[in-house]
């Protein structure tokens, strides 16, 4: 029983300095603690502030180097864009002094044409052919007075008349011409000479028109089998050589490279009647001037 007492004491010993001693390590431990924590303070307090002054003092830095950055970026934006608007002040200008001189040039252009066409008798080229009555095609400057050639009369009837005269006839002569395509056919004929159009494709609505005034889309009449109205696919000016002008007896209308056109052209009257009424001085002049018996 003493053996066991003793043993329990010394037990009981050994426990209780084990757990001062476990007491004692976490006091020393938490001393070393606070007192590592109070230099960490201390030093940590004179870092920090330098830390935060050095920051501050790159902050302040950095601050300086983007607004120089910014301000030379915008310098170069500000130097980019005044040179792209000189640019674009002298693209501009370039632009103004190409449209005038290009409408300079229109003008001059049309004047020239103009006075060409003033300077040229409206008729017909030399290479344009007409039908005559025994099935042969006869060159414009092959035709003769007295040749019968198929003509087209108010309601559509053929028949063929007799040339009796030419308004001119000059074979050297070399002038611009509105060549009329329509119907896989080709028609040549100076600007102020007229042929038979109209709007609406019927041959009741149809009138004179200069050959000038024609535009894609109208409806000339070809004379094939029968006489019929063919679209017009395109009309384009072209120099070609040869004038030429047949009249022909009672019908005013002359097939000519298989096309229907008017043996009147531009006389008087246009420079008095409006471009709106191209239909009537054709019907005057047959009228008021027909062919001597």
């Amino acid at each position: 029983r003493r053996r066991r007492v003793r043993r329990h004491r010394r037990v009981h010993r050994r426990r209780r300095v084990r757990r001062h001693r476990r007491v004692h390590r976490r006091r020393r431990v938490r001393r070393h603690r606070r007192v590592r924590r109070r230099h960490r303070r201390r030093v940590c307090g004179r870092r920090c502030r330098f830390l935060k002054a050095h920051q501050a003092r790159l902050r302040a830095m950095h601050i300086r180097r983007a607004w120089l950055a910014r301000l030379r970026r915008s310098r170069a934006l500000r130097r980019q864009l005044h040179l792209r608007r000189a640019r674009m002040r002298r693209l501009l200008a370039h632009r103004r002094r190409m449209a005038a001189f290009l409408r300079r040039r229109r003008a001059i252009i049309a004047a020239q044409r103009a006075r060409a066409r003033r300077r040229h008798k409206p008729c017909f080229p030399a290479h344009a052919q007409v039908l005559l009555q025994d099935g042969q095609r006869k060159r414009m400057d092959e035709l003769a007075h007295g040749d019968a050639v198929l003509t087209v009369g108010s309601d559509m009837t053929t028949a063929f008349k007799e040339v009796y005269f030419f308004g001119h006839r000059e074979s050297e002569a070399r002038a611009p011409f509105q060549c009329i395509k329509a119907g896989g056919k080709e028609l040549c004929l100076s600007a102020d000479h007229f042929l038979v159009a109209s709007n609406s494709g019927l041959w009741a609505d149809a009138f004179p028109l200069r050959a000038a005034h024609v535009s894609v889309g109208q409806t000339v009449w070809q004379h094939g089998e029968k006489t019929e109205g063919v679209k017009v696919e395109e009309v384009a000016e072209k120099w070609l050589t040869g004038l030429y002008n047949p009249y022909t007896l009672d019908n005013n209308l002359i097939v000519v490279d298989g096309l229907v056109a008017s043996t009147h052209s531009s006389w008087f009257l246009e420079s008095v009647v409006p471009s709106s009424m191209d239909w009537l001085p054709p019907s005057v002049y047959e009228a008021r001037l027909p062919p001597a018996p």
